[in-house]
């Protein structure tokens, strides 16, 4: 079992703001996505975030394995209730691609939902944990946007899920977040969908 405290203090990380989602509550993706982990030894985590592209995690995700880094994502509660807008679209998504070319179809055993375009990505995730410790929360001026470091965390419509690295940055008001989950993430760490 993997240690929240050490991997809240990572000098790299995603941050996702989670909430119900085309029909399901938080504790029904997870109990899923973990079903499909055992099963499948991965989990396809559908985003769509204009901060958090397909390519800039997999960019992200590079950089931080060369220095050594595993990279997780840690799931955050919203900072306001009703603050994380549910997805009410129930697409299935039938491909990946970890190129935006060559496509596969989405393994057997492993279910993608919401809102299925050319925008929607899927961070690869090999592990996925509750966090059951409910002291710990997340100091969100600890980090910076990683695709600019000048900019602090923030969270907004259509921007929910962010990659972030470590570097003092003031930013939200609600700078302490619960942390309800997290998972690790595995290559290609992200997709495209369809």
């Amino acid at each position: 079992m993997t240690n929240i405290n050490s991997i809240s203090k990572k000098k790299y990380l995603l941050f996702s703001v989670i909430g119900s989602h085309a029909g399901e509550s938080e504790q029904e993706i997870f109990n899923r996505k973990k079903r499909e982990i055992l099963n499948a030894d991965k989990s396809f985590w559908l985003i769509k975030s204009f901060k958090s592209k397909t390519e800039d995690i997999q960019n992200f995700c590079r950089l931080a394995s060369e220095e050594g880094e595993d990279i997780f994502c840690i799931f955050l509660e919203a900072s306001q209730k009703g603050g994380a807008q549910p997805t009410k679209t129930n697409s299935v998504a039938y491909q990946f691609s970890s190129n935006n070319i060559h496509w596969s179809d989405i393994p057997k055993g492993i279910r993608v939902t919401g809102k299925i375009d050319k925008k929607t990505t899927a961070l690869v995730l090999e592990s996925l944990e509750i966090n059951n410790e409910k002291k710990v929360e997340m100091d969100l001026w600890n980090y910076s946007n990683f695709l600019n470091d000048l900019e602090p965390i923030k969270f907004m419509q259509g921007a929910s899920t962010i990659c972030a690295i470590e570097k003092h940055n003031k930013g939200m008001k609600s700078r302490y977040r619960k942390i309800i989950a997290f998972g690790k993430l595995t290559k290609p760490f992200a997709v495209w969908l369809k």
